[in-house]
Order: structure tokens, then sequence, then C-alpha cells
């Protein structure tokens, strides 16, 4: 896993505006990072930032130390992320629950931040036109809950760009391995230990009629923030704050990732 900059840039210790750095005891936490730099991470979390900071960040931990130091925070607008966490190698199977909805949606669930039962195969939304997907696709059948509502209100924005993917990719059905995962689900399946699944805004999916290296080479240019990745037999795409970040899953089909 790597960072590459895309224009020249100042590394900083703490996500705030270059101009409150300067000049003081915390000069020394700046670093200039030169357009086509490529450092080697050991880990990155995207990093949106509170109100009225310096924009978007990815915090990073460089193999090799910047300045002397390892942890760095690199403004999102800069810089791409690429290249697979070691431990990312998902193995989640579609959703069984699939099929035609009963009239009342099926049997419900209480999510976190609805305040009625939700019919598992109700869709995610109604407004303003029924969405393609249902409840059932985003949580396995009803199995992995959220576990706050700002998970559940994650679901229902990455519903809505899917049903845009959807519509971009000829209106073809989308399949969903794997939508969202709680904790011990995302640790049994294989998947990432900061894995976006967890925070609700990552979908794994395949699309009929279509094979995952067309998917992904039409996505590249619709999707071009947040995560996109391909695997054997899928493609994952995802929400995060930060830089746009692509990456190969292992036995998946090799790419070119931009």
């Amino acid at each position: 896993m790597r960072i590459r900059i895309t224009q020249k840039t100042i590394a900083k210790a703490l996500p705030v505006a270059v101009e409150l750095l300067k000049g003081n005891s915390l000069e020394n936490q700046l670093a200039e990072l030169g357009k086509g730099a490529v450092y080697e991470l050991i880990n990155q979390i995207p990093f949106a930032g509170p109100p009225g900071e310096d924009g978007e960040h990815v915090l990073v931990q460089v193999e090799e130390p910047i300045q002397g130091q390892n942890r760095w925070f690199i403004p999102s607008a800069a810089a791409q992320i690429e290249g697979n966490e070691p431990d990312n190698n998902p193995k989640d199977s579609p959703d069984d629950g699939i099929t035609p909805p009963s009239p009342d949606f099926g049997p419900t669930i209480q999510l976190p931040g609805i305040s009625r039962p939700v019919g598992i195969y109700e869709p995610v939304y109604f407004e303003p036109a029924r969405c393609n997907f249902t409840w059932s696709e985003f949580t396995k059948g009803g199995t992995r809950i959220p576990v706050n509502a700002t998970i559940t209100q994650r679901l229902v924005k990455l519903a809505r760009y899917m049903d845009g993917v959807r519509k971009h990719l000829g209106d073809r059905p989308i399949r969903i391995n794997s939508g969202y995962r709680d904790p011990a689900t995302n640790r049994r399946v294989g998947g990432a230990r900061s894995s976006r699944h967890m925070s609700g805004d990552a979908v794994d999916f395949w699309v009929e009629g279509m094979a995952v290296v067309d998917v992904f080479y039409k996505l590249k240019t619709y999707h071009l923030n947040g995560g996109l990745a391909v695997g054997n037999g899928f493609v994952h795409l995802d929400l995060r704050p930060g830089p746009p970040a692509r990456w190969l899953y292992p036995g998946g089909p090799q790419v070119d990732l931009w």
C-alpha cells in the first residue's frame, strides 16, 4: 500500500490550515511533498476533519520517516492511495435473500435511526423514486444490524449512490456480495482491520451480464472519489472521505488502477 502525491503539497502534523502551524514552535511539523513522490504505507485512515478545519485529509503512517516522523496528515486533493492492505482478502457470498418480496416486505428488523420496524425486503428508500436495493441486500438478509444511526444513514446514502451506478452501467441488475459488516462478521470473512464495510459506506458487488473488469473500467471515470477495487468475481466500491483509493484483491484480475 502506498500514497502517490499528485500535486505539490504540504504534509502536516495536525489536520489544520498551514498558516496555523507557520511562524511558531509547530513550524517544524510541516513537510513539503513534491508532485510524483511515492511513499510506502504501514497504515492510512481517511480523515474528514471537524468543520472549520482545512478540508479532508488522510492520516498516514509511512514506512520511511519524513523529517524524522512517521505520521502525517496529507490533504486529500493532492494524493491517491493504491495497493491492497495486507490483511484484506474478504470471502463473503451473495445474499440469498434477493427473493421476490412479499406484499408486506417480509420479516421486519429494527434499524438504529429509523423509528418503525423495517421489512427486510423493503426498498432502502422510496423518494424521489423507489430504490433498486432492499435492506436485505445491505444487511445480509437482516442478520447484520448497524450498530448506530450514523451507519444506517450511510447505508441510505450508499443505496442512492448505487442506484446512480446502476443507471451508469445500463440499468443492469446489481447483485451484492457484501454490504454492511459488523466488526465480528468482518473478522470472520477476512476483511481489512479498518474495512469501510464496518462504516456502512462500502459494497462488494457484481453486475449481471458484465465481467468485473468491464465494471471496474466503466467506474474508473464515474467514481472519482472514494475506494474502487476489483477481486475474484466482485468489484468493491466505497464512499470513504479522503483521497481516492484503488487496489487489487488477491486472486483477482490485473487491471490498470488509474
